[in-house]
């Protein structure tokens, strides 16, 4: 099952995003926990394209969620700055999270979460797809 969606890089937008990808992830039965990691991750992503990827600008962000036997695919395009999260350094957030400098813990979260994380640079276009490893126990019953 391939969907797709194209909206604005604009925190609001957030909630259409949200409902496109929770609606994909149930139509297919995942359970909660499940479609909440998965939401979780990718929310993390879509509020780093609208805080740093066209700088005070808006633009646009096209998505794209692949359903496999095994698998789901959720890509992010955009045409902002060139930004590879996957070479992002993980801080040591430990118990001290609330004392640290802003930054880098919804990368964190992202890579926590997903089982794979990849980006390209192709014609000016960052392409950044997550994925989710799946099996029974991810699927209601």
């Amino acid at each position: 099952m391939d969907t797709k969606l194209e909206t604005e890089s604009d925190i609001r937008n957030w909630c259409k995003l949200e409902h496109f990808i929770e609606e994909s992830l149930y139509k297919k039965k995942f359970n909660r926990y499940f479609v909440y990691k998965v939401v979780l991750s990718c929310e993390e992503i879509f509020v780093n394209i609208c805080s740093y990827a066209y700088n005070d600008s808006v633009g646009s962000v096209n998505v794209k969620i692949v359903i496999g036997n095994k698998l789901i695919k959720i890509t992010f395009i955009d045409k902002g700055i060139e930004f590879n999260p996957t070479i992002f350094e993980n801080r040591n957030f430990g118990s001290g999270i609330i004392r640290k400098k802003p930054g880098g813990f919804g990368i964190f979260l992202a890579k926590k979460n997903m089982d794979e994380m990849k980006y390209e640079r192709y014609n000016g276009k960052n392409i950044l797809t997550l994925i989710k490893n799946f099996g029974s126990d991810d699927i209601e019953r």
